[in-house]
């Protein structure tokens, strides 16, 4: 089987390997589509990898090829790519999502830019055929923005406060358009989102979403402020900025990776409490395997006809992942220019 290494920053290799081994309560995953996720900008050209080698990829789904559990050859998976410890407190609460010690497909250990991966079972959900690859691969970034909506609904009161105020989100790329049409989907209607690529910002309109290049925040005749603003761009300026743009009591959440140091000036810190501003962060998603959560909502929304795939810009192979990965990093870096929304491996 082949499989993409991330051997040094910068550098990959692919290689040719027997198929993992297999134990009890595994099941060999025949690989079919990995999203390629803007976190591995980081991991493979920023030091960002915990260690080397490493086999990038968490947005994954497959096939059962071999198993020693509870699935049979054949069956469609998609993958929870965390491994919790199961001993600290979140853990025994259920929220594995904080798990203290856990581990982790595509970061922490190897992940799906390979053929085959061996996965537990408890990180497997069983799915339905009729589900396209191209949307069971994108169920873990659809999950995680189930998560940014149901902590939205915890902070307002759904019934008076949520369906009637006004939000907004700062930064437009892939995470952004998901999280925008699932709250359409759930009747939240009243939010702008703030983009400064002026594609995504495009792509993001063709597909009925409320988007704004994000100068228009910057300028100052801008004086609109939301009862709501959620960050998913993992700019710094983006963060104060969603302080700036908050109503007296809105609810701020901040979902996503900062890339840099956020330094907060005596006005931003006078403005959270004199606004009584309640700033929430939102981590991954909720998981299990049997019973109600971030994941199995994501999945209902895609049996009942969302398909977070419409947004992929890029289909490409295992030995093109590199080049994609270092397109998406010279673009984050302004050195130059990328048209792309989410790319995606097609194996």
């Amino acid at each position: 089987m082949k499989k993409l290494q991330l051997v040094a920053n910068g550098e990959f290799k692919i290689l040719n390997q027997a198929l993992p081994q297999l134990h009890k309560g595994e099941s060999i995953i025949k690989l079919s589509h990995v999203g390629i996720c803007s976190s591995d900008i980081n991991r493979a050209f920023r030091n960002g990898a915990y260690s080397y080698p490493l086999v990038m990829g968490h947005e994954a789904m497959g096939y059962v090829y071999d198993a020693k559990g509870e699935f049979a050859p054949g069956d469609k998976v998609v993958i929870f790519p965390l491994k919790p410890c199961f001993k600290c407190g979140s853990c025994k609460k259920g929220n594995f999502q904080t798990c203290s010690d856990y581990s982790y497909y595509g970061s922490r250990e190897d992940g799906a830019y390979q053929e085959y991966l061996t996965v537990k079972d408890w990180n497997l959900i069983k799915i339905s055929k009729a589900i396209k690859d191209s949307d069971a691969a994108l169920i873990e970034p659809t999950s995680v923005m189930v998560h940014v909506k149901n902590k939205l609904q915890e902070l307002l009161d759904m019934n008076n406060g949520l369906i009637k105020s006004e939000g907004a989100i700062i930064g437009g790329g892939f995470l952004a358009m998901i999280l925008s049409k699932i709250l359409l989907i759930s009747g939240i209607p009243n939010h702008e989102i703030f983009e400064r690529n002026e594609f995504k910002v495009s792509i993001a309109k063709s597909h009925g979403i409320n988007a704004f290049n994000s100068k228009k925040i910057d300028s100052k005749e801008f004086s609109k402020s939301y009862d709501w603003v959620i960050d998913c761009s993992g700019d710094p300026n983006s963060f104060k900025r969603s302080i700036n743009i908050s109503k007296p009591n809105a609810k701020v959440i901040w979902m996503s990776n900062i890339y840099d140091d956020l330094k907060l000036s005596s006005n931003d810190i006078s403005q959270i409490i004199r606004k009584e501003l309640i700033i929430s962060g939102s981590w991954n998603s909720t998981y299990d395997p049997h019973t109600l959560s971030d994941w199995k909502e994501a999945i209902g929304f895609i049996e009942k006809g969302f398909s977070p795939s419409d947004f992929v810009t890029h289909y490409v192979n295992l030995e093109e992942v590199p080049g994609i990965l270092n397109r998406m990093y010279k673009h984050k870096s302004r050195k130059k220019k990328f048209r792309s929304v989410k790319a995606m491996l097609k194996l």
